[in-house]
């Protein structure tokens, strides 16, 4: 289960990263190739937490999820743009 998450992060990451490249520049571009798999992530493990019915478990993790994983998202996001920007 695992690696389909990864995957599953690191693609929409990626696909995030391609869009900004392709529709916005500068600044902006880069900020928003980072921001959008850094909410994205953070709107899905809030959901999680919060509205879907607890399934029982230990303690509540997702800020550690979302300092990891939505760090991992960003950078991920950032990477797709420059290369899109450096391919283009």
């Amino acid at each position: 289960m695992g690696v389909i998450v990864w995957s599953t992060l690191l693609g929409l990451s990626a696909i995030a990263g391609f869009w900004c490249a392709r529709h916005l520049s500068g600044k902006a571009g880069i900020f928003w190739a980072g921001a959008i798999p850094w909410f994205g992530l953070l709107v899905c493990l809030l959901i999680t937490e919060y509205v879907i019915p607890y399934q029982g478990g230990g303690a509540s993790m997702w800020p550690i999820a979302q300092l990891f994983g939505g760090t991992i998202a960003a950078v991920t996001g950032i990477i797709t743009y420059k290369l899109c920007k450096l391919k283009s």
